[in-house]
This record gives structure tokens, C-alpha cells and sequence, in this order.
């Protein structure tokens, strides 16, 4: 090939344990450490400055467990952080795991994608394999194969190996998720997934390979499907309190030793996932109302809330808390949660809003002080620091006649909505 191409040929394979994996964000370090932990010679890629400059500091940039003592065991040595995407052109896999979010229409949103696109055209080398492992439409893939050998000259199945293996894990928990989860690998073809398959054999025996387009199905399928269940239990809620009812004990008699019921509790379900990937599938087909209806759901039902608490209580000029600012339990990550559509409704209302979550730096205060003469209380996440929050113990610090929105419970008292 000419230079002018930008195509690496370069077929020595003395790196052969040797991956790039491009954004080093919460999908994308937890794995590079994984590799790290496995043998492989790690470069995290990224183009934010501020987060490769805690890596190379040994510093984790977010909550994630067991992953810290691993970013010191290999950091500088097995694990490079750096912004120099050239070095996509020294490894024999390269991991995307770059978000792909949705526009303000809610239409995928493809750009941390496209902007990749020309180091790789620019650095890939023969023999390489590509993995796609953020959540993607399906046919983006293909979209990638197609594209990339239009613009090198490159044979995908030949010259280089494609595969969407998307990740399963837990926030928090991927450090062991990675090695306990089955990895779907869809392979452009069938060399592709077995070259993608010599990847993940070093880090776990749980495989499953598929095509392409069935991975990518796959992924989506198991966030809606989780979204979808969230969607069922917060309606089951509202329909328990239009009819004055407690959701938690119907909850446990539809539950409890019935194999054919396991209901979820409600609560607040957001986050970088479950928000937005079932858009990925209503671009193009006209029986979208059960994934559509499920974000509707889910999206308004803080400002229901909201509106049952207004039918009791006056909101102007009250002091509003907001316990847990994060989209999931035990999480610093604020992505996408539902308590910052609570916030701007709160302040639309006139409120003083305090904020607190104690897996967030700058809203980690003291829980009293948060709490102290509010004449508001929502319980937005279910924090284990949060657990202990009776009514008595809130009696002792909240204002006289305080209006507390227990979503998720923790004061066992069976009332989403009470007085102290």
C-alpha cells in the first residue's frame, strides 16, 4: 500500500500480546486492567487529558471495585495511559469503547465514533483485530467493516478481523464481571470471531459467538428488557398510590414463593444505558410503543411525584433535600439520572434545593446539616449511607410537618409518601 493511505504494513508479530484500547472510561479501564491482570500489554488511549494524567499518577478517576489496586500493580508497565493514538498502529487488538450517546431528537448519536475513525484508517496494521464494545444501532458494525475497506484498500476476513462484543457488566462490580459473564463475540465472519475469541480465552472460558448483528441485537435486548421490567414496577407503584395502596406489600404477594412472578421494587431507573439504547431501535419500525411507553414511564415519574406532594403541601419557598444524586446504588456516576430532572422541577417550584450523595466529592456533606429544618425529603437512590433513614431518626432533624418521598422504601414503612 502507498503512504498516502495511511496503512501500517506491518506483519511482525512479537506483540501479539499487545491491545489498544481506545477510551478509558468506566467500560473501557476496568478491561484494560482485566488485559493488564491476564498478561497483555495495555495502551489506554483517550483523548482527555485530565484523565490520562490521573492514570499515569496511579489515580482512579471514578469508583470502581478492586480496580485500584490493580491501576498500581500495573500502571507504567503493562498499563500505558496516553493520548498518542499512534500506538493503535503497535497492537494487535483494538478495543472501542467510546460512548454513543443520543442526540437532543434522541436519534443515536455517532460522532465519538466518526472522530476515531481516521486514526484508525491512519494506523491499522495487517493482522489486526478490531472489537467494537460500546452499545451501538444495529448494523454499525458492518457500517465500520464497509467503511474501513473503502478507505484502506483493506479485506476484512483477510487483512484484518472485526467483532462487536459488547460489554455486560455492573458498574462498580467489573473488575469480577468480566471474568464471570459470558462474552458474546459477533464476528463480521467467522475468522473474525475466532480471532476476537483468542482475546477473551485469556480472561474467561464463558464464550457465546454469533454474527455481528446479533450481538449488537443482543446487547440492546438485555438493557430494554431490564428497562422494560423497571417500566412495569414504577406503574405498578402509581397505580397503587391512585388507589391509596401499598405497593411493597402487593409486591411481596405477588412475590414471595410464586415462581412465576419475581416484580422488581420501583424506583428512579436512568443512566447512560438504560436512557437511551432502546432508541437505538425505533428509527425504523412502526410497533415501538412498548419501549417508547416504558421511557415515558420511567422519565416522568419524578415529576409525579412532584405533583403528589404538591396536592398536599405548598412548594414556594421550602427547603427541598435530594439524598442521592448518582443514577444507580453506590455509584459516583451522575449520567443521566432522573435526580437532576428533580432538582430543575424543584427549582421551577420555588424551592431552596440542597443536594447530598456520599459517593460524590463535592456533595459528600454532613447527612444532618443536608437535612437539618428541610420541609422536603426525597430519597432518590438507595445508598447504603441512606438505609437507616427512619422516621424517627428524620423527626429529630427535619422541620415540623416535613414531606418525605420514600421511593425505594428504606423506612420499611410502606408509604412512598409520608409526613414525619
Amino acid at each position: 500500500m502507498g503512504a498516502d493511505s495511511g496503512f501500517v504494513d506491518n506483519t511482525d508479530n512479537s506483540s501479539s500480546n499487545t491491545v489498544s484500547v481506545i477510551g478509558v472510561g468506566r467500560v473501557g479501564l476496568p478491561l484494560s486492567l482485566v488485559l493488564c491482570e491476564a498478561g497483555f500489554t495495555v495502551y489506554g488511549i483517550d483523548v482527555n487529558t485530565d484523565m490520562i494524567s490521573k492514570l499515569l499518577n496511579k489515580q482512579m478517576p471514578f469508583m470502581e471495585k478492586d480496580a485500584d489496586s490493580l491501576l498500581q500493580k500495573h500502571s507504567g508497565t503493562s498499563f500505558i495511559p496516553t493520548t498518542d493514538s499512534s500506538k493503535i498502529g503497535e497492537s494487535d487488538y483494538v478495543i472501542i469503547t467510546l460512548g454513543t450517546p443520543v442526540d437532543d431528537h434522541l436519534n443515536p448519536d455517532f460522532k465519538q465514533l466518526d472522530s476515531i475513525f481516521p486514526k484508525l484508517v491512519k494506523n491499522i496494521k495487517t493482522g489486526q483485530t478490531l472489537i467494537l464494545r460500546s452499545t451501538v444501532s444495529p448494523g454499525t458494525t458492518e457500517f465500520i467493516k464497509d467503511k474501513l475497506e473503502k478507505e484502506t484498500s483493506l479485506v476484512c476476513g483477510k487483512d484484518f478481523y472485526l467483532a462487536f462484543c459488547p460489554e455486560r457488566i455492573a458498574q462498580g462490580n467489573a473488575i469480577a464481571e468480566i471474568k464471570e459473564i459470558p462474552q458474546i463475540i459477533g464476528g463480521i465472519d467467522d475468522i473474525s470471531s475466532d480471532k476476537a475469541e483468542e482475546l477473551f480465552i485469556k480472561i474467561t472460558s464463558k464464550i457465546s459467538k454469533t454474527d455481528a448483528k446479533s450481538a449488537e441485537l443482543a446487547k440492546i435486548f438485555t438493557n430494554m428488557y431490564r428497562y422494560i421490567n423497571f417500566a412495569i414496577s414504577n406503574e405498578f407503584a402509581i397505580l397503587a398510590m391512585e388507589h391509596n395502596k401499598n405497593i411493597y406489600e402487593i409486591l411481596e404477594l405477588v412475590n414471595k414463593d410464586y415462581k412465576r412472578a419475581n416484580i422488581p421494587s420501583p424506583g428512579f431507573t436512568a443512566g447512560p444505558c438504560l436512557y437511551k439504547d432502546g432508541f437505538f431501535l425505533l428509527n425504523n419500525i412502526p410497533f415501538n410503543e412498548l419501549i417508547s411507553v416504558s421511557w415515558r414511564i420511567n422519565e416522568n415519574l419524578p415529576l409525579y411525584l412532584l405533583n403528589k406532594i404538591k396536592q398536599q403541601t405548598p412548594l414556594k419557598n421550602k427547603k427541598a433535600v435530594i439524598l442521592g444524586m448518582a443514577f444507580k446504588k453506590n455509584s459516583d456516576d451522575t449520567r443521566n439520572s432522573l435526580s437532576f430532572k428533580l432538582k430543575k422541577a424543584l427549582i421551577r417550584e420555588q424551592c431552596d434545593v440542597v443536594t447530598h450523595d456520599p459517593y460524590i466529592k463535592e456533595l459528600n456533606t454532613d447527612l444532618k446539616d443536608a437535612l437539618k429544618d428541610a420541609d422536603i425529603v426525597f430519597i432518590a437512590m438507595n445508598h447504603d449511607q441512606y438505609k437507616d433513614l427512619s422516621k424517627e431518626f428524620l423527626s429529630t432533624i427535619v422541620a415540623k410537618d416535613c414531606t418525605v418521598c420514600d421511593l425505594w422504601n428504606l423506612a420499611d414503612g410502606g408509604e412512598i409518601i409520608y409526613k414525619v
